[in-house]
């Protein structure tokens, strides 16, 4: 056999076929594609298309970005890591698989950084983060509120903070939400909505630890933005590390490093106000001594001007009146001793009253309360009406359905019926024909042109190819 049988037996394509058909494969099958790597030889020409190739640490690909797409795309250089959605294909003159990218984004954490930059902007331009917006915090807190996880550290470190700084305000109020994930967000905002319709706590802490930009998006989010801003609580962030700035953060009425500053930020240092009150318990009585030491200097100088004059009768009387003044003196000192001795008694009642083991010794004793208050409490009396009231309404659904089926079941009834009149093949069934031309076009009027013409009709058993031999017109009314 020769070698020009066996060519011809055989298909046998170019090069520029080949690829063509390698390239219509790839758009037919694979089609348009979203793609995630590294950008690496980036070359920009004049005409303003950009020719780069996407890497992982094993393979790459090479990628077109037209003119018109690359104004749109978002700013990228080598090394960036991108998402490229584009079609697959080959560019036909080299052979080589490539990919035509319609539309580029950042990647990980450069695609949230651009998102964060575009709502910091946006809230901005809102006067979301003004200052004359932002509450001052109120200068005696109560109650203190903390919304963070419940499982880490954060709770535990503002807890030790308070504690060390000022234990009457704990335990203070935990609203435990996730700080991280898909149900961060909505749990949080609904922490902060719990929270102002409560208003049961002076201030609230947002905290989380430390984290990376995905870790803290959570606080990112604008609707956690928002929630802040309507929240009627003055709130305080404390959010990752002092290098960690969040949406939230700009948002909040006052913004500290750590969850454990957010702590110091709004609690009141226990030590600087035992110093101040034992300050003024020291000029109180200084303030007495001093008051006391001018009575006696006063009398002092009476006694003096008395014994100059020496006039018996006028000596006598004065002695009176020093002894009443002396007396009045002595009643005044201890009245004012007696009324400061009462309220330091007052003060270190208060402190024992707010003291961490009274608090938990009342909530104790409200515990008991409440376990024997339910012990009372019969829950079948509740549950029996609620189970009548569900068997009905169970049973009313049922009939609504069931009628309602029944409805539906009618009007398709009657779409197949009007479906069946309507069809042309019942009316082919009753003895009439549909007549087209050799092209499949409906004859619908007796047109002389159709004179000599072939015609076939269509039956409702067959088909007949049949002759035009005479037009007849119909006669006009």
């Amino acid at each position: 056999m020769s070698g020009n049988s066996i060519t011809n037996e055989r298909s046998v394509l170019t090069v520029s076929e080949l690829n063509e058909l390698a390239d219509d494969i790839l758009r037919a099958n694979l089609g348009t594609v979203w793609v995630e790597g590294e950008v690496s030889n980036l070359r920009s020409y004049a005409s303003g298309h950009r020719y780069f190739s996407l890497k992982d640490d094993k393979a790459s690909v090479s990628c077109t970005l037209f003119r018109g797409q690359a104004r749109n795309a978002a700013a990228f250089a080598d090394g960036d890591k991108v998402l490229a959605l584009g079609r697959t294909g080959v560019y036909t003159a080299r052979g080589q698989f490539q990919l035509v990218v319609e539309r580029l984004e950042p990647a990980g954490e450069g695609r949230l950084l651009a998102e964060y930059q575009r709502l910091k902007a946006r809230l901005l331009a809102e006067g979301l983060f003004s200052s004359e917006r932002k509450r001052a915090l109120p200068s005696l807190v109560h109650h203190i509120g903390v919304i963070t996880s419940s499982q880490g550290d954060v709770r535990h470190d503002i807890a030790r903070t308070l504690a060390r700084r000022f234990p009457l305000l704990l335990p203070f109020r935990l609203y435990p939400v996730p700080v991280q994930g898909a149900a961060a967000v909505p749990n949080i905002v609904h922490a902060l909505e719990q929270a102002g319709r409560e208003a049961a706590v002076d201030v609230l802490i947002l905290a989380r630890g430390g984290g990376s930009l995905e870790d803290l998006w959570a606080f990112n989010d604008e609707a956690v933005a928002r929630a802040i801003a309507a929240c009627p609580i003055p709130v305080v962030t404390g959010i990752g590390h002092e290098t960690d700035t969040t949406i939230a953060d700009y948002v909040a009425d006052l913004r500290a490093s750590t969850p454990t500053a957010a702590a110091e930020a709004v609690s009141p240092d226990g030590a600087a106000l035992r110093r101040h009150l034992a300050d003024c318990g020291v000029r109180l009585r200084r303030v007495l001594e001093n008051r006391v030491i001018g009575r006696r200097n006063q009398l002092a100088q009476v006694q003096a001007r008395l014994q100059r004059a020496q006039p018996g009768r006028l000596i006598e009387q004065q002695l009176l009146r020093v002894d009443e003044l002396r007396e009045r003196l002595h009643r005044s000192a201890r009245r004012q001793t007696e009324r400061q001795q009462a309220r330091l008694r007052n003060l270190t009642l208060a402190l024992r009253v707010h003291s961490p083991v009274h608090r938990i010794r009342a909530t104790q004793a409200q515990l008991r309360q409440l376990r024997h208050r339910l012990l009372q409490v019969n829950p079948d009396r509740r549950l029996r009406p609620l189970r009548d009231r569900l068997r009905n309404d169970r049973e009313r659904l049922q009939r609504e359905l069931r009628s309602r089926l029944d409805r539906e079941r009618a009007r398709v009834a009657a779409y197949a019926d009007r479906l069946r009149a309507m069809d042309p093949e019942a009316v082919l069934q009753r003895g009439y024909s549909i007549l087209m031309t050799t092209d499949q076009q409906v004859i619908r009027a007796a047109d002389p042109r159709l004179a000599n013409e072939r015609v076939r009709a269509h039956l409702a058993d067959g088909e007949l190819d049949l002759r035009v031999l005479e037009i007849h017109p119909a006669e006009k009314v």
